[in-house]
């Protein structure tokens, strides 16, 4: 399976707080698309456990 990619714009508030992140390494990311990945995946974990139906498979 090709895997595509694509852009998201985050606000600068935003982005700062990912780099801080970034910077303690005991959080161990090491990217942001390696923390944004992650988050989202945790995002969308968390709405199937709360049934939220949005067409998710």
């Amino acid at each position: 399976m090709v895997e595509r990619y694509g852009n998201v714009a985050l606000p600068e508030d935003l982005l700062k707080q990912i780099e801080d992140v970034l910077n303690n390494a005991k959080f161990g990311y090491k990217t942001r698309a390696e923390f944004v990945k992650e988050a989202v995946r945790v995002s969308l974990k968390e709405l199937r456990r709360l049934n939220i139906n949005y067409n998710l498979k």
